[in-house]
């Protein structure tokens, strides 16, 4: 290797190309995650079929949880590949980030929810669902949370570095 060949990166770059590289999973995850949303609704739907047993008292509550699942599965998306698309350094998006922030707080109260009604999660999923969908639940928190920090770093960085 010679010495034009060899290049030492700044502290600054390196710390970009982390982020971006941190960028790029959180939102891949998010993509996987919406189709956590879509399979947590479909089970929604049979758990409160099952629970209630009247399937035509329960037309609103299921047509509810769909259009919730479905929307929540397409922001999810263009949640996750948004922050790809900034992580691999194409456009950058303000509603994207902003969406992750509502995303992120949303799913910490969801948390506390989940851990204030264990005991009723436990009757209609089982203790087994309810304990998987707390763990899925605070996983898909870490992974907003990390996508809004890397978000809001890498657009610091290359600031700083003059990369806009």
């Amino acid at each position: 290797m010679t010495k034009e060949e060899l290049t030492i990166q700044s502290p600054e770059n390196i710390r970009l190309q982390k982020y971006r590289s941190s960028l790029m999973a959180s939102g891949g995850a998010m993509i996987i995650f919406s189709l956590w949303t879509l399979l947590r609704s479909f089970v929604q739907i049979e758990a409160k079929l099952n629970y209630r047993g009247d399937t035509e008292a329960l037309k609103p509550w299921i047509t509810a949880i769909l259009i919730v699942g479905i929307v929540e599965l397409v922001l999810m998306i263009y949640l996750g590949i948004s922050a790809r698309g900034e992580g691999m350094g194409r456009k950058k998006r303000r509603p994207y980030l902003v969406l992750g922030i509502i995303v992120a707080a949303l799913s910490a109260v969801s948390i506390l929810y989940l851990i204030f009604d264990f005991q009723v999660e436990c009757q209609v999923y089982g203790v087994i669902g309810a304990i998987v969908t707390l763990a899925v639940e605070i996983t898909f928190f870490y992974a907003a949370l990390d996508l809004v920090v890397s978000a809001i770093r890498v657009r610091k960085l290359e600031e700083e570095t003059g990369r806009a």
